[in-house]
């Protein structure tokens, strides 16, 4: 079998993630953690049988399309995704069979040229199990690109595990393009086809220790704060404004941009506001290609208001609703990395 390639296996940060290592703080969390481990050992029921390819199940296992890990942000949803693909492709118990896997972000499958067909005949291709991470639609161009992957995706045999930063009755209440549509695209493509797991809890990024620092308030306090501590930190750093920021994001490649900001040990970008969907669109993209690289750049930044009021999905509604609400991923992961202090 063809080894594959890095855009479908997890993000280097999460090379080291395993079940072990997962903590669960609620009752509901440990409930997942044991959902995610009982995937992997049906998954193998599935998929034991050598000479896998092309041949039905030799029984039953109740695993049905595959598991669906729902909740908030920073509750570790990626982390059990991540260590279902270890657990299959790389199995620690002795004698386990590999089971190929393959783990992609859901904005990859939505970037993708290919049809439906061919993108889950590429995917079957090379793995028994799909890891999708964060599941979200913005538009129905999106349901339908999503729901014709799962069912080509059913029709080969590949059981999906995926993750959402909401779960489907949020989604539906959230959903950009009617509530009755994606209400369907809920109950026909996953509560009839995967096992929903809710995944609660607070966002366990704001616990952990920040290397960063925001100032937020006055321009000239903040802007004067964070000179002083662009002047202490080490090479490589930059300082960014916001504005040049999103000129980049329209003029460089997505990949070459991420390269040269993760190449840095520092990144200080100056007077953060978000003016719109496509603002927190751009900003949303640079922050997901920064954080999920093993060792992203010390974030430093300035803005005029706090950043859970840059964005709030409650004085939106439709599409800017929907795309406010998926903001609120960066905002943590922003928040996670810098420390906020008004000035």
């Amino acid at each position: 079998m063809t080894a594959l390639p890095d855009s479908l296996a997890p993000p280097a940060r999460f090379a080291d993630a395993r079940f072990r290592l997962y903590r669960p703080q609620t009752e509901a969390q440990e409930d997942a953690l044991e959902k995610a481990r009982a995937f992997v050992r049906l998954a193998r029921i599935r998929y034991e049988r050598p000479g896998w390819f092309g041949l039905k199940p030799r029984r039953k296992t109740g695993l049905r399309g595959g598991l669906y890990l729902v909740g908030p942000v920073g509750t570790g949803k990626t982390h059990l995704l991540t260590s279902i693909y270890h657990a299959l492709s790389t199995p620690e118990t002795p004698g386990a069979t590999p089971i190929p896997c393959a783990f992609t972000h859901s904005s990859a499958l939505f970037r993708a040229t290919e049809t439906p067909e061919a993108y889950a005949e590429r995917i079957a291709s090379r793995a028994r199990v799909l890891c999708l991470d964060e599941v979200e639609l913005d538009d129905p161009a999106q349901e339908v690109r999503l729901i014709g992957v799962l069912r080509a995706l059913r029709e080969r045999r590949v059981t999906l595990a995926a993750t959402s930063n909401a779960d489907p009755d949020a989604l539906v209440e959230g959903a950009a393009f009617g509530n009755e549509r994606l209400a369907r695209f809920i109950r026909e493509e996953f509560e009839k086809q995967y096992h929903v797991v809710v995944v609660p809890g607070q966002d366990f990024r704001q616990r952990l220790a920040k290397p960063g620092r925001a100032w937020v308030g006055s321009a000239t306090a903040a802007t004067a704060a964070m000179r002083e501590a662009f002047r202490e930190a080490p090479e490589p750093k930059r300082w960014v404004g916001f504005a040049e920021l999103l000129r980049l994001t329209s003029e460089v490649e997505r990949g070459a941009l991420a390269d040269d900001l993760g190449r840095l040990d520092a990144l200080f970008l100056e007077g953060v506001r978000i003016s719109g969907t496509d603002d927190a669109l751009r900003l949303l993209r640079v922050v997901d290609d920064l954080y999920g690289r093993p060792d992203p750049p010390v974030l430093y930044f300035t803005s005029a208001e706090p950043p859970a009021d840059w964005f709030d999905p409650q004085q939106h509604e439709g599409l800017a609703r929907g795309i406010a609400e998926k903001f609120f991923r960066t905002v943590s992961r922003m928040t996670s990395l810098a420390e906020v202090v008004r000035v």
